[in-house]
């Protein structure tokens, strides 16, 4: 299947960005295609309002061809043997609607108000995903997320990751939130319901046909999320870069200062490497006094950016290494993960799922995370890039999150 495509007919669709109008006094005509032009036939429909969120409504998940609620703006329908389907009158507002077969979906958005455009054609492709992480108050041990105006919703694990495994392509908001309801005898005697909605963090994100979108976080790390795990900033940099070390290859050359932020505030690590020769390295590390045992780690987030002359690709290597001694009876090694940066400051998160698997070689140290992630002690960021030649990188506010006891 090619890329979805969503657009409105006559009447100035422009993606699933843009919105347009029809007629509220007639049905609308939707008329679905699959990516070669051919009729979606018996493909489902959902309608729901723009700002609907799965995991708080009586409705969530109903699939019925027939069902409908025109007070409350839902309508699920399925197209005939030629892709068309006439969706009834509903009230003005703002609504996304999903088409959906058995290997594609499709999405668009569009306005209901008083105009004379009548018909909706969408496009099915093959669907995304999208994985990531709710930043949850101390106290909770899961929460829900919901995607804004379709009717999907998944609950998270102790540590908020989430994951939705098959999402039509488009432009969402994501929402992290707490639902339930509760029965009670009101004032005047009857039976009724009380609701309670509390919303942790709101995303934008962007679902791509057939991939997935990495790292998408709700909410901030602030101070709840230091309560709820254990939390060090292993470096700001703002007193210099003690308590680091350098190194660097056979033919490689780096110095390492501090030096104001170019674009973030305060200080921040500076790398000025140089190389003579391909398979080169530099690195900048930070012993830590003792083993340490990482087996709980949930996260590394640091941020980075480089410049080289030639302007090709660079990478930073996030690395858990462990320097052993012959009394120790551990072996020497590493697992890492590799991350690409630009010009530009980069938010670089790294999760143990991240990291490279070993392989029979032990490629670069690589033992793996099973292998190391007991007996840590020390960490690392090193530096590289495609050819050789001068190159910079910059590394500031190096935060570690579900790790106690360094030091």
């Amino acid at each position: 299947m090619g890329a979805v495509s969503a657009f409105l007919v006559g009447c100035g669709f422009m993606g699933d960005q843009a919105s347009s109008t029809f007629e509220t006094e007639n049905s609308v005509a939707l008329s679905v295609q699959l990516a070669d032009g051919s009729p979606a036939a018996r493909s489902l429909v959902k309608v729901r309002p723009a700002d609907y969120l799965a995991g708080t409504s009586n409705i969530d998940g109903v699939d019925a061809a027939d069902f409908k609620d025109s007070i409350a703006g839902i309508f699920n329908g399925k197209t005939d043997d030629r892709g068309r389907l006439n969706v009834p009158k509903l009230k003005s507002g703002k609504y996304a609607v999903e088409v959906e077969n058995e290997k594609s979906k499709g999405f668009a958005r569009f306005d209901v108000t008083p105009s004379e455009c009548d018909s909706l054609d969408v496009g099915l492709a093959k669907s995304g995903s999208m994985v990531g992480q709710v930043v949850m108050p101390a106290g909770l041990t899961s929460v829900k997320v919901g995607i804004r105006g379709l009717d999907y919703v998944v609950e998270t694990d102790e540590f908020g990751n989430f994951e939705f495994e098959d999402l039509p392509a488009g432009s969402f908001k994501a929402v992290g939130f707490t639902y339930s309801t509760s029965d009670y005898i009101n004032e005047e005697g009857e039976a009724d319901t009380y609701e309670s909605f509390q919303a942790f963090g709101v995303t934008s994100v962007v679902v791509k046909s057939e991939e997935t979108k990495e790292d998408v976080q709700i909410g901030y790390r602030k101070e709840t999320v230091k309560d709820t795990l254990p939390y060090i900033m292993l470096s700001d940099f703002e007193d210099s870069t003690y308590g680091w070390y350098s190194s660097y290859s056979r033919f490689s050359k780096m110095k390492l200062s501090a030096v104001e932020g170019g674009g973030k505030y305060g200080l921040v690590a500076h790398m000025d490497c140089h190389s003579d020769s391909l398979y080169t390295w530099t690195m900048m590390g930070h012993n830590f006094a003792k083993y340490h045992d990482f087996s709980s780690l949930d996260s590394v987030v640091l941020y980075a950016k480089g410049k080289n002359p030639d302007g090709d690709s660079m990478w930073v290597s996030i690395s858990f290494d462990v320097h052993a001694d012959s009394a120790s009876g551990y072996e020497s090694g590493k697992a890492w993960a590799h991350k690409a940066i630009t010009e530009d400051w980069t938010k670089i998160v790294v999760k143990p799922k991240d990291l490279v698997p070993t392989d029979s070689n032990k490629t670069g140290g690589n033992l793996g995370w099973d292998a190391v992630k007991d007996h840590i002690n020390s960490f690392g960021i090193f530096a590289a890039r495609v050819n050789t030649g001068d190159y910079d990188v910059w590394i500031d506010d190096v935060e570690i999150f579900g790790v106690k006891g360094l030091n």
